[in-house]
């Protein structure tokens, strides 16, 4: 088939223009590299989580101008200046967004399975339109709060299905690459916002921040159509051809043959099972949030991402951004903890990005337990520098907390997430697996501050034994997946 071919259905992704490119070559699809094609519809597909990490730190700089209406000012027009609202109220504004985001995790795998994983990161895109133009148009407490649930609930979708479509279009020798490029753009995100926020700290500035995330959805939208969909999904689909077509122009080869191999024969096209055998094979039948933990060979990874995910706010990361300007503003002025803070945000970006160089020569397992390892000692030394009052200490712990966290711990689990089902599994097993993180996240939240009161600084202590018993725990039971395909490592959960 011409790569240059175009489907006969309306919604077929050959009209995406990277399929009209210079002619691919020879070679095999198994040796293939990451090719412009590949990377351009990875990138564009990334402003999907992109978005996620601006939306989770939108609102920590401009708090103090949304909620207090302190001296002369004017209106903007017809808003007000600022919305006046007590601590609890803005702190509920601000976990609201963990909820939407469990809501949008559960429901992103119904998503990708129904409207293809491309399909369904760009209709995402109504939620990161709707939210940030209610909270940039709030007249009220609870229109920012309502916005805000809105964005939770495209975030949710967006870190399920971004990692799953980044790791179906990825080749073999490079999956981890390209998968960390999720993460990646997570804290791309965070630091946008953070620049953004402290460019914008004045009253009626503040909406310009909380609406940015409007010109990132259009973005998005204009950009998408450039990309193609996952090749693996059209596959299971049964859109062979458009299958074939898609994944010669992203690995640049015209021999597709021992890629496509390993996947099978489409649900389609597979005999259903009896009924009795449900419990024990997936091969026919739908899998879903509600069945999945059903089948035999879909139980341990089930278990294994929910674990890694939870797991991984058990590390209490997001504890130490919290603390990074307090900590930040008892040595230095406001203003400078600000672009120290956005500094820890640089480090982010860095210490991920080198992540994303090393996951496909090193593996996964040394990067994720060598992240955690790195982790238990930042962490203890952040925990003493607080508990004894040493302000240094407490200030370069923070950046090495970040920097332990960012490489390994941060992207692996989405990571794995993608790589320990096949493709019946993968939208099902993501949308568990997102919302062990989000509960991990709420439940942390709600417990720190009140523990915190009670013992103090050992709290930080809870954090280090739960790190040296997920380390534990992971080096004992997660598989090196470097270098196999996605068939290969389900299999060997079965």
């Amino acid at each position: 088939m011409s790569c240059s071919g175009r489907g006969s259905t309306a919604d077929t992704i050959e009209e995406s223009p990277l399929l009209s490119q210079r002619p691919i070559g020879e070679g095999r699809s198994l040796d293939a590299g990451i090719t412009r094609a590949c990377m351009a519809s990875a990138v564009i597909m990334c402003i999907a989580p992109l978005q996620y990490g601006y939306h989770i730190a939108e609102l920590n700089t401009p708090k103090k101008i949304i909620s207090t209406c302190d001296g002369d000012v004017g209106r903007w027009g017809k808003l007000p200046p600022c919305l006046p609202m007590s601590d609890t109220m803005y702190s509920m504004a601000t976990s609201i967004f963990a909820i939407g985001g469990l809501v949008g995790s559960l429901a992103a795998g119904w998503m990708a399975e129904r409207l293809g994983r491309r399909g369904a990161l760009v209709y995402n895109n109504a939620t990161y339109v709707a939210g940030p133009l209610l909270m940039a148009l709030a007249v009220s407490p609870a229109m920012l709060a309502i916005g805000r649930f809105i964005s939770g609930i495209g975030a949710g979708a967006a870190i399920v299905i971004a990692p799953l479509y980044l790791s179906e279009i990825a080749p073999i020798r490079r999956r981890g690459t390209l998968n960390l490029l999720n993460q990646l753009s997570i804290v791309v995100g965070i630091l946008l916002a953070l620049v953004v926020g402290m460019v914008a700290n004045r009253r009626p500035l503040w909406r310009v921040s909380v609406g940015c995330g409007l010109v990132l959805a259009c973005l998005h939208l204009a950009m998408a159509s450039v990309a193609v969909e996952s090749p693996r999904f059209l596959w299971a689909r049964g859109r062979h051809a458009e299958a074939r077509m898609v994944l010669r122009r992203l690995r640049g080869v015209t021999d597709v043959t021992d890629e496509v191999a390993a996947w099978g024969d489409s649900p389609e096209s597979s005999a259903a099972p009896k009924p009795d055998d449900v419990e024990l094979h997936a091969e026919g039948v739908d899998v879903t949030i509600f069945n999945i933990f059903r089948f035999s060979q879909y139980r341990v990874p089930w278990l294994l991402v929910l674990a890694l995910q939870f797991g991984q706010q058990l590390s209490g990361i997001n504890t130490v951004f919290y603390y990074s300007s307090t900590v930040l503003e008892k040595m230095f002025s406001s203003e400078f903890s600000s672009v120290l803070t956005v500094l820890i945000g640089v480090l982010n970006v860095v210490a991920t990005a080198s992540g994303a160089l090393i996951v496909d020569r090193f593996g996964r397992r040394p990067l994720l337990l060598s992240s955690i390892a790195a982790m238990v000692v930042a962490v203890t030394l952040l925990g003493v520098g607080l508990g004894l009052h040493i302000n240094v200490l407490a200030a370069v712990s923070l950046y090495l907390v970040v920097a332990a966290f960012a490489p390994g711990y941060g992207p692996v689990p989405f990571l794995l997430g993608t790589e320990f089902f096949d493709v019946r599994a993968a939208s099902a097993g993501g949308s568990w697996a997102l919302a062990a993180n989000w509960v991990g996240t709420f439940l942390v939240a709600m417990a720190f501050l009140p523990i915190q009161n009670l013992i103090g600084e050992w709290v930080f202590a809870i954090f280090v034994v739960a790190l040296l018993v997920c380390g534990c725990a992971f080096y004992l039971l997660i598989p090196e997946t470097k270098g196999r395909t996605i068939e290969e490592i389900s299999a060997s959960f079965k």
